[in-house]
């Protein structure tokens, strides 16, 4: 009796980086070739574009776009993964990965008439809250076979055809998980396959296989190599083959499929991160946060009526481009192909901050002009204090209390000459910062950091006999220890020169923040000489605690326990990345880290406490015993002869009690997104019209649920009925069942929980509201539940928001006969 095996592909191709530098046959070739891969084997396959490739078929080859989509109709080939720019989405922000699906998903159902439902990326794609994410815009099945191509991901490995992928809330998606019946897209990896005991011994085993096609002599994924193992697969007498495609597969496999909730430390991303000092990654996070500030300044703007800074009530167009550009940025060929590719990406990046950072700076300067002095603009969901300081003069505010996605003016009487003055100690070839019970210590002759101290940590929170700030690479396989230091005092800063072989310098400043109890450091470089190649080789800082602890660390829009453990390949080439032989190195114990690590104390004699890090995009780290290396740069094989020889990285150290996860992700993004300030001079002029007037501070959306955050606050063209929704996203992140009350201003016409897609789950009641401010006496409360860890969508038709349209037709004679002088 034949034995039943199934068999399907994907096919993974992109515009970004492949029509880029290959021409505009990438795409329409790929699918022609798979299509008759699919003609001449007998087969269906799944076809994994990035969604923007789709949009540039439709411009570029919508015959090919008309073939691709007459394919998925008949149901011989399925839309798997989907993502605007096929991210690596554990390195981007929670708010990317989720305009990626949308942008995504919105595109395929635009071009090629089908909703998609099942989430498969070639490169890797993993963290606790994609499924989630995933099932916020209607997936509802998976695979985590990722291909090693540049990179070498590792999933856990399965017996089984199919499992439940559970994500961090409880979501779940229906998966095929990595096994043994994996195959790379290389005709080779077919060696062997028939010989496997999981063909025999499996249910339902499943051949799952990654293609590239192209047929190009200038590439080796061609259907004309793929077909000669296929064929022999087919025609083997023991073996009865069954076409699927994945989504018809994991229906079959149902019944046996287990649940299985992977975590980060069960896992390897595989990729160089750290590389050129995470320079793609930066330019990712600098954009995301501009563009979140752009959107909720321009959704605040509208409750104030004209003049509008923009020329409708809010700027869709210009933000949702700064939105495509971003995602495409984040394609994983820019972050992993940076010396092939990435030039281009950062084109992308700098478009999407030049759209975005122009919405910023228009509306500031209008709200500057309506207040009738310098104001600041907090751009996060909850009330906050910051210390700035005028550009010109240098003077130092202290605002307190920034109402959520609002503003305050800046004026006189918040000048702040009170701060706490920083006292400088010099003793015994030791430097000290101190201010109150926060301190630093800086010993001279070594140019590291030997204590830091606080109200927590009064005798001290690291291990002085393991500094902090300490510095290694490898260059030429001799070890650069950064032996020789210059240290000086230069106002409340400590700056430490460290000098490496062949005149590698690193640069150290050290200040105590001026808003919050936590010790500074700002790491710079020019023309640091390259370090060897791979991640054992990179520019490391360690961190070394006095006491044992329970490590914590971030990921998008999730914050967990993880320990890093595990040994893992990454492989290099040793020249032309095409062509030459490729070398292995160990690297163990890696973990991620987006925003945040925090190392807790696991066993307290009195009360918890812990030291928490963080960081502006250096995310790679290892654990080495009980110490941390923290990866500042690194020189990556896969680029060639590119090297980005700049360093940039601040990272700044809180000492702290009993804290919650909701306080250490809303610590991260205070760090990271600092208010943004108009010291436009008015010259004590006043707007025109009384009614321009604005009040002195002003909040959009108040929240009294503090384990959850209002992370994005926008609008989009069209709701069913609603011009410009207004949308909120929020996010539990303690783990508590939480019911939730907001404030938002005016009257509430419409409001509803949906998905992420803005389909309705559930319509809430508004109800009259207290005023959070002394301004504007109507407002309006929503009151709702969220799961734990829930990422929350609701859309709004907030009346005091609409558009007010004028009567252009009073307006008529302007135009009407001006051309008969």
């Amino acid at each position: 009796m034949r034995i039943p095996i199934y068999y399907t592909f994907g096919n993974h191709m992109h515009w970004v980086d492949m029509e880029w530098l290959w021409g505009y046959n990438v795409l329409p070739s790929s699918i022609h070739d798979m299509l008759r891969l699919c003609r001449e084997a007998g087969v269906k396959g799944n076809v994994n574009f990035d969604a923007i490739g789709y949009e540039k078929l439709a411009a570029e080859s919508p015959e090919a776009l008309a073939e691709l989509r007459c394919a998925v109709q008949q149901g011989q080939i399925e839309v798997v993964g989907a993502s605007y720019g096929q991210p690596y989405g554990l390195f981007h922000g929670g708010e990317s990965n989720i305009r990626q699906r949308i942008f995504g998903v919105r595109a395929a159902m635009r071009l090629l008439g089908v909703r998609p439902r099942t989430f498969w990326e070639e490169e890797f794609d993993f963290f606790p809250q994609l499924p989630q994410i995933l099932r916020g815009v209607g997936y509802e099945y998976a695979a985590l076979f990722f291909q090693w191509t540049w990179h070498t991901p590792v999933m856990p490995i399965e017996h089984a055809p199919a499992v439940w992928w559970e994500g961090l809330d409880g979501s779940r998606l229906l998966t095929a998980p990595r096994n043994a019946l994996n195959l790379h897209q290389w005709p080779e990896d077919f060696e062997g396959l028939l010989e496997s005991p999981q063909l025999r011994e499996m249910k339902w085993p499943l051949i799952l296989q990654w293609l590239e096609l192209m047929p190009s002599p200038d590439w080796m994924c061609r259907s004309e190599v793929i077909l000669p193992p296929l064929r022999a697969l087919l025609a083997d007498p023991r073996f009865d083959m069954r076409p699927v495609t994945l989504s018809e597969f994991l229906e079959l496999a149902r019944e046996v499929a287990a649940p299985r909730q992977y975590a980060l430390d069960d896992v390897f991303h595989g990729m160089s991160l750290g590389k050129n000092g995470d320079r793609m990654r930066r330019f990712s996070r600098t954009s995301e946060h501009q563009l979140l500030a752009a959107e909720s300044i321009s959704a605040m703007s509208a409750f104030f009526g004209r003049p509008y800074p923009s020329w409708d009530v809010y700027p869709v167009w210009e933000l949702e481009e700064a939105w495509r550009e971003l995602l495409a940025a984040q394609h994983h060929d820019n972050d992993e192909c940076e010396g092939l590719c990435g030039f281009i990406g950062v084109y992308s990046y700098e478009r999407s901050l030049s759209l975005s950072r122009h919405v910023i700076n228009r509306t500031m300067q209008l709200l500057a002009r309506r207040v009738g002095c310098p104001v600041a603009y907090n751009p996060l969901g909850w009330p906050r204090s910051a210390v700035i300081v005028d550009p010109e003069t240098g003077q130092k505010f202290h605002l307190r209390n920034i109402p959520p996605f609002g503003y305050c003016a800046i004026t006189d009487h918040m000048r702040d000459d009170d701060l706490p003055s920083i006292e400088q100690i010099k003793d015994n070839g030791m430097i000290t910062l101190r201010r109150g019970a926060l301190s630093v210590t800086v010993n001279c002759n070594l140019g590291k950091i030997v204590q830091i101290t606080g109200e927590a940590f009064p005798d001290g929170a690291l291990d002085a006999t393991r500094p902090l700030a300490d510095l290694s690479m490898v260059r030429n396989g001799i070890a650069d220890c950064f032996e020789r230091a210059d240290v000086v005092l230069t106002g409340d800063a400590i700056r430490i020169n460290r000098f490496g072989r062949d005149g590698a310098l690193v640069t150290i400043t050290i200040t105590l923040a001026l808003d919050q109890d936590a010790v500074d450091l700002h790491y710079t470089a020019r023309n640091l000489p390259r370090p060897d190649g791979g991640v054992n080789a990179a520019l490391c800082t360690p961190i070394a605690v006095r006491f044992p602890y329970t490590l914590i660390h971030d990921h998008p829009y999730g914050v967990s326990q993880v320990n890093p453990h595990g040994t893992y390949l990454k492989k290099y080439p040793i020249g032309d990345w095409m062509t030459s032989k490729q070398w292995f190195e160990e690297v163990h114990n890696p973990f991620t880290a987006l925003q945040l690590v925090d190392l807790v104390e696991a066993d307290p004699a009195s009360g918890e406490r812990g030291v928490l890090m963080l960081h502006d995009g250096s995310q790679a780290f290892l654990r080495d015993g009980d110490r941390l290396l923290h990866v500042l740069t690194m020189y990556d094989p896969w680029d060639e002869d590119f090297f980005y020889d700049q360093l940039d990285v601040r990272v700044r150290f809180i000492s702290h009690g009993r804290i919650n996860h909701a306080e250490r992700w809303k610590l991260a993004q205070e760090f990271a997104r600092p208010v943004l300030c108009s010291f436009q001079k008015t010259n004590g002029a006043h707007p025109k019209q009384a009614s321009d007037v604005l009040p002195p501070a002003f909040g959009c959306v108040w929240c009294d649920a503090d384990n959850v955050a209002v992370t994005a606050f926008y609008r989009e063209s069209q709701l069913e009925d609603v011009q410009y929704p207004y949308v909120l996203r929020l996010v539990e992140f303690n783990g508590q069942a939480t019911s939730v009350r907001l404030r938002l201003p005016g009257r509430i016409a419409d409001a509803r929980k949906t998905n992420l897609l803005g389909e309705t789950i559930n319509r809430l009641a508004p109800t009259p509201a207290e005023p959070p401010l002394e301004v504007l006496s109507t407002w309006s409360a929503v009151t709702f539940e969220m799961r734990p860890y829930e990422i929350a969508t609701l859309y709004l038709d907030l009346e005091l928001g609409r558009k007010v349209t004028r009567d252009l037709d009073a307006c008529r004679d302007v135009w009407a006969t001006v051309h008969r002088v």
